[in-house]
């Protein structure tokens, strides 16, 4: 039996998942995740979430494609609301925004007791008030679109790290481009605060305090450059 091939969207999820007993992919689609995680040993069951039929039917067809079924179970839910959710050691989403990652998350109180592509920030700041920690970060071009994917943990004694920091960390290639957008993204957004009328300072100097950051760590990222 062949094994699956992974898109490098999907495969950087997959470089993040540790060996577990059971791995629950949320939006699972076609289900290409869960079935490599299977293959390569990486999870010895899987169970594959997704909120509409169509694409669970997919992920079925995927699971029998490669003769692992018995290895799966499929469940039609909205995010983590189902009995069986707990059951999972790790747990992907991939393919959503912050916000609606956010959500999934909010709606599962029972991660924060033990164990995204857009509002990277939104999301890191809900992630570490709600008790998570990113322990990781890594970045992609999939198709002509670059992606960046989170390794999320239960809270460590430690202050968050920036995303960034973390993609300095293991010298990310796109990182540069990154910095360069993510800069120009909140450029415009100060422009447009400082424009509106009664912005409140705090939000004007929490801009201020990220750009800075941003040009530090671009500036650092230049110099790795001969």
């Amino acid at each position: 039996m062949d094994h699956i091939r992974l898109s490098p969207r999907l495969q950087m999820v997959a470089d993040f998942v540790p060996p577990c007993a059971c791995v629950a992919d949320i939006g699972t689609d076609h289900g290409y995740l869960p079935v490599w995680l299977l293959q390569n040993g990486i999870a010895e069951t899987a169970i594959a979430a997704d909120i509409h039929a169509g694409p669970l039917a997919n992920a079925r067809q995927s699971a029998h494609a490669y003769d692992l079924t018995e290895r799966f179970r499929f469940v039609l839910a909205d995010g983590l609301q189902f009995p069986d959710a707990k059951d999972a050691d790790v747990i992907t989403i991939a393919g959503m925004g912050g916000e609606t990652i956010c959500a999934i998350m909010a709606a599962a109180p029972w991660l924060s007791e033990g164990q995204p592509q857009s509002k990277v920030t939104e999301l890191t700041d809900w992630l570490w008030r709600s008790g998570f920690t990113v322990e990781d970060a890594a970045l992609c071009r999939d198709s002509g679109k670059r992606y960046l994917a989170l390794c999320v943990l239960g809270r460590s004694s430690e202050r968050p790290c920036m995303v960034e920091q973390l993609l300095l960390r293991r010298a990310d290639p796109l990182l540069p481009e990154y910095l360069t957008d993510e800069i120009r993204r909140q450029t415009r957004a100060r422009a447009g605060m400082a424009h509106a009328k009664q912005t409140p300072e705090a939000a004007l100097a929490a801009l201020d305090a990220r750009l800075n950051e941003l040009q530090t760590c671009l500036k650092e990222v230049k110099s790795w450059q001969p």
